[in-house]
């Protein structure tokens, strides 16, 4: 396979040590931070990977910075400090340097509903996409995972989640442009109502990108009628491709059996069609050989293979495992770059501001990110 050259700027080289070791914040940033942000949290906080501040750096870059208040079992006294200059908000340290501009959490978080429920029952916001989960909890228990071990499994009212949508949406200080329905995993009783709320979510909002990220549990998926209903993309993540290390971590999908997803993505892209299916893998949590042998079996079925560095959770059993380094991410990402040029798949996710968690660059610089699906909210 050839090699591709790739010339990573001084903000994309940024990112990798940022994931991986995260940054301290300036009294006059944070001063900065809560005068803009009225004083409410920074962050979303509600997974090990949104745990961090969301920032905009030059180039497009645009990453989930973790800060020692949500994750102070792996960020000590990184070198790398948020600070005010003359121009704003900046990122310096270990001589590498950036502009920065932080994304503003929405208005709704924290709030509730007309019922008196929280609206962060229902869903979250993301950079410029709301995320709704039908699922509190999970059938499964992946020790990387904190729904299993932080909330009790229970279904949601369609209803609740269609109006957290309409308020995601509406929200005047960071609307929600996309909407991404993910788990917990439904139970087999339950298989039906996710189905229900999957078509709701589709008619309800047919003027947004409906993406839909689920384990292939039997029954569940029906490509065809999703794909009639206008799906966007799909999401089928692996996570986990040395089948040892899945099977201690993550035994439910392991039983699943690899080729179960394998099957599923690329049976799934012949009928929503190219790059519209993709698959996660974790990089940290097994030898990078395997995760780069998975994003190769991903990418030979015409799936569109997205790297997501772990990030332990402080509530999980793998709370001690030590992320993975700067130079195994950049690393990670170059070489399945390469593979991502030999089958011509991009490297997910397309979205720009959704790459703040992941292992991708805007198309403006070195990566395959290429859209905005609506104006984001920074300062």
């Amino acid at each position: 396979m050839t090699s591709v050259h790739i010339d990573l700027s001084p903000a994309e080289r940024l990112k990798f040590r940022l994931l991986a070791e995260g940054l301290r914040i300036a009294p006059a940033a944070q001063e900065y931070l809560d005068s803009g942000n009225g004083g409410r949290p920074l962050t979303p906080a509600d997974y090990a990977s949104t745990s961090g501040l969301i920032l905009a750096l030059d180039d497009d870059v645009w990453v989930n910075a973790p800060y020692i208040e949500h994750n102070p079992n792996f960020v000590g006294d990184s070198c790398f400090e948020l600070t005010l200059g003359e121009r704003g908000l900046e990122v310096r340290g270990d001589g590498l340097e950036s502009n920065a501009r932080f994304w503003m959490p929405p208005a709704y978080h924290g709030t509730v509903n007309a019922q008196g429920e929280a609206y962060n029952s229902y869903c979250f916001t993301h950079a410029d996409r709301v995320r709704i989960s039908p699922i509190a909890g999970c059938a499964m228990t992946c020790k990387f995972c904190d729904l299993p071990y932080e909330y009790r499994y229970t279904t949601k009212r369609i209803e609740g989640l269609l109006d957290s949508v309409r308020q995601a949406r509406a929200d005047l200080v960071q609307p929600a442009s996309h909407v991404l329905i993910s788990g917990g995993t439904p139970r087999s009783a339950d298989i039906g109502y996710v189905r229900d709320v999957y078509e709701a979510t589709l008619l309800g909002f047919p003027d947004m990108a409906v993406d839909i990220m689920m384990v292939p549990v039997d029954g569940l998926l029906d490509v065809p009628q999703l794909h009639a209903l206008g799906v966007n993309e799909l999401s089928i993540n692996i996570e986990i491709y040395n089948r040892e290390i899945a099977k201690k971590v993550m035994r439910r999908k392991y039983d699943q059996g690899l080729h179960t997803y394998l099957d599923f993505i690329e049976k799934a892209g012949e009928t929503l069609g190219r790059a519209r299916v993709r698959s996660m893998l974790m990089v940290g949590c097994e030898p990078l050989d395997d995760t780069i042998r998975g994003v190769k079996a991903i990418a030979e079925r015409g799936g569109v293979p997205v790297l997501s560095p772990f990030r332990p959770d402080p509530s999980t059993p793998m709370r001690d495992v030590p992320p993975p380094d700067a130079a195994m991410l950049q690393e990670a990402y170059l070489r399945a770059y390469d593979i991502c040029v030999a089958f011509d798949v991009p490297l997910g996710p397309s979205c720009i501001p959704c790459s703040h968690n992941t292992l991708t660059f805007a198309r403006s610089g070195v990566g395959d990110a290429h859209r905005f699906y609506g104006p984001v909210n920074l300062i």
